[in-house]
């Protein structure tokens, strides 16, 4: 028996990616748009084992900002991450995410990278 939880896994996947921000030394990066999230996920029964399914695609817009000392902004820079497959088929490290970066009057990229 197979049942669809892709309703639950879609509402907690736009509630986690919504609020992530993560901080390193002086830069914090922030999902600013979640542009594209389709896919489905499943939690079926097999030999009296929970096996959980899924397979996504996701598109998100982000930004990094660098603050000085003061936490003012002195730069940002925006991007995007396209996940064209996010699936449980894989382990998470081979997930193939492409970042695209905006414009970088700064080149704050040399230091994301």
């Amino acid at each position: 028996e197979e049942k669809s939880v892709a309703s639950w896994a879609n509402d907690t996947l736009r509630t986690l990616l919504s609020a992530f921000t993560h901080k390193m030394n002086d830069v914090t990066m922030t999902i600013t748009e979640i542009t594209k999230l389709e896919g489905e996920a499943s939690v079926s029964i097999r030999k009296g084992k929970k096996i959980i399914s899924f397979d996504y695609q996701i598109n998100l817009k982000w930004k990094a900002v660098l603050a000085d000392a003061d936490g003012n902004q002195v730069s940002q820079v925006e991007g995007k991450y396209e996940m064209p497959e996010v699936a449980n088929d894989d382990d998470w490290d081979e997930w193939v995410v492409n970042v695209e970066y905006g414009d970088d009057p700064d080149n704050m990229r040399s230091m994301l990278d």
